[in-house]
C-alpha cells in the first residue's frame, strides 16, 4: 500500500511529466474571495482564470490543495467523525486545464495514471464507451 506521500508525488509527477504546471497549495482561507470562509476545493485559487479575470503563464495546472469541508452542495457534516471517510481536512489532488484540453484528454490521462502510474489493473475498473491508449 502506497503512503499518502507517495501518492501525492505520484499524482504530481504525472501531470508534471504531461505539461502541467505544479501549483503550491494556497492558504485553508481564501486570499482575495470574500464569498468563501475556507478553501472547500482544488478549483478555489483558480476561480479568476476560469471566470476571465486573470491569465497566468501555463495553461495546464495540477495542485494538492488543503481543503476544509465545511459545507455546501453535498453537505455531509454529519458524518465526520462518525466514519473513517468523513474528515473536516483533506488535500484535493487535481489536474487542470486553462483552455487548452478538455473531456477526452482528461479522461485518458486519468486513465494512464490510474492503470499506469498506481498500476491498478484495468480489468477491475468499470468503462463506459471510452476507448483508451
Amino acid at each position: 500500500m502506497a503512503t499518502l506521500n507517495e501518492i501525492r508525488s505520484t499524482f504530481l509527477n504525472y501531470f508534471a511529466k504531461n505539461g502541467h504546471e505544479v501549483v503550491a497549495s494556497s492558504p485553508l482561507v481564501p486570499r482575495n474571495d470574500p464569498t468563501l470562509m475556507f478553501v472547500n476545493s482544488g478549483m478555489v485559487q483558480f476561480k479568476n482564470l476560469f471566470t476571465g479575470v486573470e491569465s497566468r503563464d501555463y495553461q495546464r495546472a495540477t495542485t494538492a490543495q488543503k481543503c476544509v469541508r465545511a459545507g455546501g452542495k453535498h453537505n455531509d457534516l454529519d458524518n465526520v467523525g462518525y466514519t473513517a471517510r468523513h474528515h473536516t481536512f483533506f488535500e484535493m489532488l487535481g489536474n487542470f486545464s486553462f483552455g487548452d484540453y478538455f473531456k477526452e484528454e482528461a479522461i485518458t490521462f486519468a486513465w494512464e495514471l490510474i492503470t499506469k502510474e498506481f498500476g491498478i489493473d484495468k480489468n477491475r475498473l468499470l468503462t463506459n464507451r471510452v476507448s483508451h491508449r
